[in-house]
Order: C-alpha cells, then sequence, then structure tokens
C-alpha cells in the first residue's frame, strides 16, 4: 500500500504550529469521498451508538473503489455543502469517542514509513489556514495526544496485510473482481464482535481475507 499523504508536505517531529478550533464546520464541509473510515473507526463508531458494524457502516458510510476493486468506506455527506453526516450546528456530533482518525488528527496526518516502523507527519490542512492561530502546538505532541498505541499497531497491521493481500490481487482475473469486493467488505469492517478486543479480531481477519484472496486466486 502506497502513502495516501504524499502530495501533503511533511512535517518533522518537532516542528511547532498554532491550531485553534473555529467552530465554523468549514473543514467538515465539502468533504464528499474523502473522509476515510478505516476498521478500528468503524468498530469504535459501533460502540458509540450500540449497535453492530454492518448497521454503522450502511447508516454512515459508503464504499469507494480503488484499483482492482478494493473497496474502501468514506462518511456519507449530506445537503448542498457535501457536509460530513455527522455535523451538527458546525460541531461534530460524534466527538467524544467516535471520530475518525482523520478527524482527530486534523489538521495533520500519519502515515508509516517504507518499513512499516515509524510514523510520518504530514500537514493536511489545506486551503482552512484560518485554523492557525491561537496555541502553539508541537507537531510529535499532537500525534501523541490523538493517535494511540492501539491505533500504531491497527495501522502496522493493515498496511503489511494489504501488501500482502496486493501481492494476491494481482494474481486474481478480472472477473473475479465482485468476489474479491464482497470478502474484503466482509473481513476488513463487518465481521467484528464490539464486546471483544478489535486488534486479536482485526489481526485473525486479515489472515481470513488471504486465505479467501488465495482461494479466489485458485479458482474457487
Amino acid at each position: 500500500m502506497n502513502l495516501p499523504y504524499c502530495d501533503y508536505p511533511q512535517m518533522k517531529p518537532n516542528a511547532s504550529f498554532r491550531f485553534k478550533c473555529q467552530h465554523c464546520g468549514s473543514c467538515c464541509k465539502h468533504v464528499g469521498n474523502s473522509v476515510m473510515v478505516e476498521s478500528l473507526d468503524l468498530f469504535r463508531m459501533a460502540k458509540f451508538f450500540h449497535t453492530d458494524m454492518a448497521t454503522v457502516a450502511e447508516r454512515y458510510t459508503e464504499a469507494v473503489l480503488l484499483d482492482w476493486g478494493v473497496p474502501v468506506l468514506m462518511l456519507k455527506t449530506v445537503s448542498p455543502d457535501d457536509a460530513c453526516i455527522f455535523l451538527r450546528d458546525n460541531l461534530c456530533s460524534i466527538q467524544s469517542g467516535a471520530k475518525p482518525r482523520a478527524c482527530r488528527l486534523y489538521p495533520l496526518s500519519v502515515g508509516p514509513d517504507e518499513k512499516l516502523k515509524d510514523f510520518l507527519i504530514f500537514n493536511v490542512s489545506g486551503k482552512h489556514q484560518h485554523h492557525f492561530t491561537g496555541r502553539q502546538y508541537r507537531a510529535q505532541d499532537w500525534v501523541d495526544a490523538h493517535f494511540g498505541s492501539v491505533d500504531q499497531a491497527y495501522i502496522r497491521t493493515e498496511y503489511k496485510a494489504m501488501r500482502e493481500c496486493g501481492f494476491i490481487l494481482r494474481q486474481i482475473p478480472r472477473e473475479r473482481e465482485n468476489d474479491v469486493m464482497f470478502q474484503m467488505l466482509r473481513w476488513r469492517y463487518i465481521e467484528y464482535d464490539k464486546n471483544r478486543t478489535f486488534m486479536t479480531q482485526f489481526k485473525r481477519n486479515m489472515e481470513i481475507l488471504k486465505q479467501e484472496l488465495k482461494r479466489i486466486k485458485g479458482g474457487h
């Protein structure tokens, strides 16, 4: 899996920036097909809404296909402003405990290096420069406060698994694309018990997904 942040400026861990949320909602508008909901995000939303991951995925996300029919989930948007489905009166209605990683880390984001060992920091604020007032933060401190050990373990496991899956995918005939999409959605986003530990289930699911892709490759 290639880093999706290559078009954004990278920041050094000790770099500083100023940031203050203006409660204007501008960073939550015009975001159609741009806020990814990862497996861990969906799991936290399921716990927040006291329901299962399939229900959360259906109500609040939509699948977008990447190359070779690989689906990722994006937050749904509403209104002419193409606003995040969770935006209420310019405030996030899932602020306490269920915000996707992309939103929690804003105006920064992180991605693993090529060895999946360290995390690189990126400034993804784009045009919303009016936020850069108020308190001064150190980039690494911001990341540490919004990107915990479970998030780090998840990202490393996710990127490693997707690299391995990508190798298998390149050997699968194009006519099996729908089978690939079904298995990707099922094992990355659906087959979880919200009352059990996420990472144990995620690691299991990634192993099952690789086996399912090998089965598709073999024509079964």
